[in-house]
């Protein structure tokens, strides 16, 4: 018996979710077409995270909206675990630096102001 692909694995998820037929389920079908909601959506984002054993930052799963789309976040989250990377901590890092540098920039706004009614 060969190996399933990741498209294969990720098909017979959601077809095993919503009680289809593989089938029934191509690559380049929607979650819009396969009527799935904002609690299906969660509920899919577990069941692939344990399938693949990974975690799906939440940035990720919003930008998944097809099959395909899936397949290829899954893939590269695979990827980068196969890499020893930890995409939810590399999330985290670019999460706080983005805070720090806005941060950053409000302070030297309301310096820039402060200093404008000085003069």
């Amino acid at each position: 018996m060969s190996e399933m692909t990741v498209e294969q694995r990720v098909i017979k998820v959601f077809a095993d979710f919503k009680k289809v037929s593989v089938d029934e389920i191509k690559s380049d079908t929607t979650f819009e077409e396969l009527g799935f909601d904002s609690l299906d959506g969660l509920n899919l984002v577990f069941e692939l995270e344990e399938e693949f054993d990974i975690l799906i930052p939440d940035d990720k799963v919003r930008t998944m909206k097809s099959v395909s789309e899936a397949v290829a976040g899954i893939e590269a989250l695979l990827e980068a675990k196969a890499q020893g990377i930890d995409v939810n901590a590399e999330a985290i890092e670019a999460f706080r630096n983005q805070q720090a540098n806005i941060k950053a920039e409000k302070e030297a706004a309301a310096a820039e102001a402060a200093k404008d009614q000085d003069q």
